[in-house]
C-alpha cells in the first residue's frame, strides 16, 4: 500500500505533488521532490552546479552529506527532491538561466606529468616537446637541471563534474569549471605521502608547472633532487581553444 502510494505521488509529480504528503521516513522526513523545465541543454549543467551546492562534506571515508538530491529526467527536466527552502533558490536560478541561456557543459582535458630534475645532470632523457617552454622557465630559477620524466597522466570530465585517477605513483582529484572560456580547476595530487591542494585558473593548450618539491637522496653525496608537477588543460573545442 505505501509503495503504491508513494508510486501515485511521483505520477504526479509533474503537477508539484510534494513527495511528504507519503508517510516520510527519518531520512525523507520535509524533502518535497519537483521538477523544474529549463531551457534545452541547460539541464546537465545545472544538475552539476546545484550537487555541489547540496554538498556538504563527507561523514566518513564511504559517506557524503547532501541536503538534497538532484537529476536530470529522460525529457530534459530538471528533477529536485529537497526542502520547501532549497527549492525557493532552485526556481531562481531556473528563472536567471532561461532569461539569460546557457550551454551544455564541454569536456575538460588535463595532462599532468611527474618530472624529477638532477641539478648540474647532463639531459640525457628526451623530454616531450610540449613540456620545453615551462622546463626552460624551470632553469632559469633552479639552474642547471637533468630532467626525468616519472609519469604521466590524463583525466577527462565534463566541466563542472568529478574526475579522478590513481595512477602507477601518483593519485589526482580533479574539478574543473568552464565559464565563459575561463577554466577554474580545484585540484589534488599525491605520490608517495607528497600532496598537493590547490585551485587554480588555466588556459586551455597552456603548459603550468603547479609545485615543486624536494626528495630524498637515496646514496650519501647525491645530488638533492626536485620534483615537478606539471599540468596542462584542453577543452573539447580543440587543444588551444
Amino acid at each position: 500500500m505505501r509503495l503504491s502510494l508513494f508510486l501515485l505521488c511521483l505520477a504526479l509529480s509533474l503537477s508539484a505533488c510534494p513527495l511528504a504528503q507519503s508517510t516520510p521516513t527519518n531520512a525523507t522526513a520535509g524533502l518535497v521532490l519537483r521538477t523544474y523545465e529549463v531551457p534545452a541543454g541547460s539541464g546537465q549543467r545545472l544538475r552539476s552546479v546545484l550537487k555541489e551546492v547540496l554538498w556538504f562534506g563527507s561523514d566518513g571515508k564511504d559517506a557524503n552529506t547532501y541536503v538534497g538530491r538532484v537529476d536530470v529526467g529522460p525529457d530534459g527536466r530538471l528533477i529536485v527532491l529537497a526542502p520547501e527552502s532549497v527549492h525557493e533558490g532552485v526556481k531562481a536560478l531556473v528563472s536567471s538561466v532561461t532569461a539569460k541561456g546557457i550551454k551544455e557543459p564541454e569536456t575538460v582535458t588535463l595532462s599532468y606529468w611527474v618530472v624529477v630534475g638532477t641539478p648540474g645532470a647532463d639531459q640525457s632523457q628526451p623530454m616531450p616537446a610540449e613540456l620545453e617552454p615551462a622546463l626552460a622557465e624551470v632553469k632559469k630559477a633552479e639552474g642547471v637541471l637533468g630532467f626525468t620524466l616519472i609519469e604521466k597522466l590524463t583525466v577527462s570530465s565534463l566541466s563542472g563534474e568529478r574526475g579522478d585517477l590513481n595512477g602507477r605513483d601518483t593519485s589526482v582529484e580533479q574539478y574543473v569549471s568552464n565559464v565563459d572560456d575561463a577554466l577554474t580547476a580545484d585540484l589534488r595530487l599525491e605520490r608517495f605521502g607528497q600532496r598537493i591542494k590547490t585551485r587554480v585558473r588555466l588556459a586551455s593548450g597552456k603548459v603550468v608547472v603547479l609545485a615543486s618539491s624536494g626528495t630524498p637522496s637515496k646514496e650519501p653525496g647525491d645530488a638533492a633532487k626536485r620534483v615537478f608537477f606539471i599540468v596542462k588543460a584542453a577543452t573539447s573545442t580543440g587543444d588551444g581553444r
